[in-house]
């Protein structure tokens, strides 16, 4: 077995996320919150859409590059790429949120979505709604954190490219 037959699970999971991530944004956006807010500006709508739509073309890019097996090309570079599109697609995120003082930005608006709240140290709770409890405390004291949900829903998908990375990739 080559490869790229062996990397058919991680394919799976990376498509999965890889449409998840460009859908997601799309269902999210495109309403009364974002796209048709309003109180935005015209400007800012039109920014709104053009980055939404901006991640088809990205998405049909990394759907070719895990399901495309490129002759003579070492093909753990393909699923290396990916890696890189994900790092960069969470990390502008991140690099977001940490300067978001700088432009006045905010996560969600008044009226907007409800954060998840986050309790460490009591009985682990992780079903669907927006609290969830995880049974380890921070420096010893039960804390309760409030996480929006665009940050929330790359939570899941980061461990789950770590742990598939380094089960069926790295070892």
């Amino acid at each position: 077995m080559d490869l790229y037959d062996q990397n058919f699970i991680p394919r799976i999971i990376f498509t999965i996320i890889t449409i998840t991530l460009t859908i997601g944004p799309t269902i999210a956006d495109f309403n009364r919150t974002h796209a048709t807010h309003p109180d935005w500006t015209g400007h800012a709508r039109f920014h709104v859409v053009w980055q939404v739509l901006g991640f088809y073309p990205i998405m049909i890019l990394n759907l070719i590059v895990l399901w495309i097996n490129i002759s003579n090309f070492y093909y753990p570079y393909q699923l290396l790429f990916w890696l890189f599109w994900y790092t960069g697609f969470v990390g502008s995120f991140l690099i977001t949120l940490l300067s978001m003082p700088l432009f006045k930005g905010k996560l969600s608006d008044p009226g907007g979505r409800t954060p998840f709240l986050y309790t460490f140290g009591k009985k682990l709770k992780f079903l669907p709604g927006k609290d969830k409890h995880l049974p380890f405390k921070i420096n010893g004291v039960v804390r309760t954190y409030k996480v929006d949900e665009n940050l929330h829903n790359l939570i899941l998908p980061s461990i789950i490219v770590f742990i598939t990375s380094i089960y069926f990739i790295v070892l």
